[in-house]
């Protein structure tokens, strides 16, 4: 827990640093309206990240439990008594959490098994099985930037990617490069993937402090950003740097908005968002805006794919 409490301070100096933040305009940030946003879910604790079943429902991390909640909005507590759950992603029937360590739920039987020490906020599984993880800065100890953790051999490499802050990751539709954001500059960062040392500032969210959370990347191209503090989610251009808002007014400051993805609407996609004050909620799109999402094969070796 001393992860969490160290970020909670950080924060909190952030938050009366930048008191009023959220009721500061976004300069540079125009509205681009016209999503529809409605809560599925209330009530949880803190959530932290999400992650799409496949099957129309979603895991959900909280403050210390791992939940379900299946596509008549029904929660199942999965997993409880964790330390700080925080990333999560799901190949097959393997569900991997970050909490305290790397962690491997077998979805079918519940079964829950240790893969790994390594720790961080973030989590993305690349196509070719490999994990990576984020460091905010906040944790405590030296940077370890993004790590990258080797399927095959079990090897973890610190500052696979130098970034001195990070915290959500998102895959190219090209495959060919990871996205990832400052918590506290607001920056969007591309990093190749054949050359992670050479990791470049694409575009910065606007605000005093919109406190960037967690990222998520269309098929098209598009980035969507969680500004956590300014309650706000963000929608980016990584060519050209151009950021506009979907949606305002959802809770702000420490209640705000810590992870979005894509997933199934029907025949369709919506954005989905966590919050911290326990609520999932679903962002529908006008109808000229294509939510595909990136697809990543499922590639995982015996011993992982338990």
């Amino acid at each position: 827990m001393l992860g969490k409490r160290i970020r909670v301070l950080c924060v909190a100096v952030a938050l009366v640093a930048g008191a009023g933040a959220a009721a500061v305009p976004a300069h540079g940030a125009p509205g681009c309206g016209g999503w529809q946003v409605d809560t599925l879910v209330q009530g949880l604790e803190e959530l932290e990240n999400l992650e799409p079943d496949g099957r129309g429902g979603f895991y959900l991390t909280g403050s210390s439990k791992v939940y379900h909640v299946d596509p008549a909005g029904q929660v199942r507590t999965v997993l409880e008594g964790m330390n700080v759950p925080r990333g999560l992603q799901l190949a097959g029937s393997s569900l991997y959490v970050i909490a305290g360590g790397l962690w491997q739920l077998d979805t079918a039987t519940d079964r829950l098994t240790s893969v790994s020490t390594f720790g961080g906020n973030g989590l993305l599984r690349l196509p070719d099985g490999d994990l990576l993880t984020t460091w905010v800065g906040t944790e405590g100890g030296p940077s370890q930037g993004v790590t990258r953790y080797r399927h095959d051999t079990g090897t973890i490499v610190p500052n696979w990617s130098p970034v001195p802050r990070s915290e959500g990751l998102a895959l190219s539709p090209d495959h060919r490069a990871v996205y990832t954001d400052d918590l506290f500059t607001g920056q969007i960062i591309r990093i190749p993937l054949d050359t992670p040392d050479r990791w470049t500032v694409v575009a910065t969210v606007p605000g005093l402090f919109p406190g960037v959370d967690d990222l998520t990347m269309s098929q098209a191209g598009t980035l969507y950003v969680a500004a956590h503090m300014a309650g706000e989610i963000h929608r980016v251009d990584p060519n050209t740097g151009a950021t506009c808002v979907i949606a305002s007014g959802l809770a702000s400051g420490w209640t705000g908005p810590s992870s979005v993805r894509i997933a199934p609407d029907g025949n369709t996609w919506a954005l989905y968002t966590t919050l911290f004050d326990g609520t999932l909620r679903r962002l529908r799109p006008p109808a000229d805006v294509d939510l595909t999402p990136v697809r990543i094969p499922v590639k995982l070796p015996p011993h992982l794919d338990r």
